[in-house]
């Protein structure tokens, strides 16, 4: 299927949440990305070969989700997480609007972090050091002790969201590790009262995939993430390989513009030859979803086989 069609099939969808919810951080996925990320997994050999399911971490109304189940071969399944039933109903109703119930099923999960302690609540408050107010210790902007020139404030919230991300079943989605080929996630971006949850999702997400990881993040956090990738957990052949513009309509009180668009990267998590992947838990998709988990939808079974044409098509990222 040729992006530009890919793309025709998801404009009759509903993107948009009918009550967003801010602390969620709820706003809707485009046609045009999610049909620009599919085709990029594909010619990446990431989706729509034998043996490849995949899940939407975070999946919404099911843009990414109901996009994989377009792309996926024959007899393989797209699981779609989310912890919100609003979402979910949406998602399950498009999934039944293009006739791909059968190779779609969603499970109700809320990916959660450790709890940060009072000091790092404190810490992450003050960002920029106690001198901020007046500008830095002899009132030269911000040079003084814990100011822009130390990096204080940056520097404990780095470390508060690394001390607090989990890498095991404890992190509120119960499915094994590596049960799927690949993993899309449009994380919340953290700046709701919920800072790092989208380095969570990324963690998560590179738990329960064996072979790549696709999320987006604002593009001013690429060096901490790409770092925190790349030098912490291990995942040395992994980059950004789209920019996007990630156009957020006017969905909460607070929005004064009808549209913005926030500078976004894809970033590509490559997991298959990290160290310790010969101690990996191989197991069965259709045997990861836990019963009496939350699952909306049961039966799953083989989709119908649509094969993604590779040939180049236009679209609104730019790849690296």
């Amino acid at each position: 299927m040729r992006v530009k069609h890919l793309e025709a099939s998801l404009s009759c969808l509903q993107r948009e949440f009918d009550d967003p919810k801010i602390d969620l951080e709820q706003y809707p996925t485009c046609p045009e990305l999610a049909a620009s990320i599919m085709d990029m997994a594909a010619k990446r050999g990431d989706i729509g070969n034998p043996g490849q399911s995949c899940l939407d971490l975070g999946c919404g109304t099911g843009m990414l989700t109901v996009a994989a189940a377009f792309v996926i071969e024959e007899g393989e399944f797209v699981y779609g997480v989310d912890c919100d039933d609003d979402a979910l109903t949406i998602a399950q109703s498009n999934v039944e609007h293009v006739e791909l119930e059968d190779c779609v099923k969603f499970l109700q999960a809320k990916v959660r972090m450790k709890e940060a302690n009072l000091d790092e609540n404190i810490d992450n408050k003050n960002v920029g050091g106690p001198h901020k107010k007046r500008g830095g210790r002899n009132g030269r902007g911000g040079r003084g002790r814990g100011g822009r020139g130390r990096g204080g404030g940056a520097h404990n919230a780095a470390s508060s969201t690394k001390s607090r991300l989990i890498h095991d079943k404890e992190d509120g989605v119960p499915l094994a590790d590596k049960c799927v080929e690949t993993v899309f996630t449009n994380p919340p971006f953290g700046t709701k009262n919920n800072a790092g949850i989208d380095v969570q999702f990324m963690r998560t997400a590179t738990r329960l995939a064996k072979r790549a990881v696709y999320s987006f993040h604002k593009r001013s956090t690429r060096d901490f993430l790409l770092k925190t990738i790349i030098d912490d957990w291990g995942f040395t052949e992994s980059e950004v390989v789209a920019e996007m513009s990630f156009d957020i309509p006017n969905s909460y009180k607070f929005h004064k513009s009808k549209t913005k668009d926030i500078e976004v990267d894809l970033i590509r998590i490559c997991v298959v030859n990290r160290n310790d992947d010969d101690n990996a838990v191989d197991v069965t998709v259709g045997d990861t979803i836990e019963e009496g988990s939350g699952c909306c939808n049961d039966g799953v079974s083989g989709g119908e086989n649509i094969k993604e044409n590779q040939e180049e098509e236009g679209g609104t990222p730019k790849e690296i």
